[in-house]
């Protein structure tokens, strides 16, 4: 896997990756890895029950191509593993972004879905959510950006922006085809946005224009797939309506999808963390 080198930053970046002994832990584990050699950045792996670093990262990275990045291990102890302490360790170490495991089922990992959802929220760090499937090894050389009518299109541009002008992956625009002229002109809008960032910062794209879907987020993981696509980037829902009360946020379905599909989940808020390079 050729990795290219990042730009240089004053003070060296980390990822965090939290980890326990089930295949989704396991799998935010070598995710991590490949994060860390992508940025150039360092590797905390955050651990509890026991679980320790040297058990698994050998047995974990054997089974794929991916080469161990140097990392420490963070064993917080029964009943200390609270969001906050997490987010105020990111602060202190440069953290660009969380990886996490999320099981569909209570019993299969340390997140379930609705734990996975309450973590996420508070966090101004993007988190990328993994099923169980470990990472190969050309994880992110493919990204999908769905574009939709939603507004905030800068964050999600910037974030899927990164693995091209780090890592040079292709970056896929998807965007729907709406007859609606109202909608057409948001989604015009939006486009036009992305495509002038991209132009500027030299990220090379493609444009994939579609039939309009239901949910723009869960169509992309499908359609990652005929792209060959290992990454889609979602925004999380900024304010509930009755329908997110009574059935839950949206993005239930997006981060515990079937297909086990990577997905870079990001905070609509003002102080969302963004790299300077």
């Amino acid at each position: 896997m050729e990795i290219h080198e990042p730009v240089d930053h004053q003070k060296k970046l980390n990822i965090i990756a939290i980890a326990d002994a089930s295949d989704y832990g396991r799998s935010a584990l070598a995710y991590g890895h490949v994060l860390a050699r992508i940025f150039g950045a360092s590797l905390t792996v955050v651990t509890r029950f026991g679980f320790t670093l040297e058990d698994k990262v050998q047995t974990t990275l054997s089974e794929t191509e991916i080469q161990s990045s140097a990392s420490e291990n963070l064993i917080l102890p029964e009943g200390y593993f609270f969001p906050e302490i997490l987010y105020s360790y990111a602060e202190k170490t440069n953290t660009i972004m969380f990886v996490i495991g999320v099981a569909r089922d209570r019993e299969d990992g340390l997140f379930h879905v609705r734990q996975a959802v309450r973590f996420i929220q508070p966090s101004r760090l993007p988190v990328m959510t993994v099923g169980r499937t470990l990472p190969t090894e050309t994880a992110f050389q493919q990204v999908v950006l769905p574009l939709d009518i939603e507004r905030q299109s800068k964050e999600k541009a910037l974030w899927a922006g990164y693995f091209s002008r780090f890592y040079q992956a292709a970056i896929h625009i998807v965007y729907p085809d709406y007859q609606d002229s109202g909608l057409k002109k948001q989604v015009t809008d939006n486009v036009a946005f992305v495509e002038k960032l991209y132009q500027n910062l030299d990220i090379k794209y493609e444009m994939h224009n579609v039939k309009p879907p239901r949910n723009m987020d869960l169509f992309s993981i499908t359609y990652a797939e005929s792209l060959g696509a290992t990454l889609s980037v979602a925004m999380m829902t900024g304010y509930r309506t009755l329908g997110d009360w009574l059935t839950g946020p949206r993005e239930r379905k997006i981060i515990a999808n079937p297909q086990q599909f990577p997905v870079l989940c990001i905070n609509p808020r003002e102080d969302l963390y963004v790299l300077c390079t």
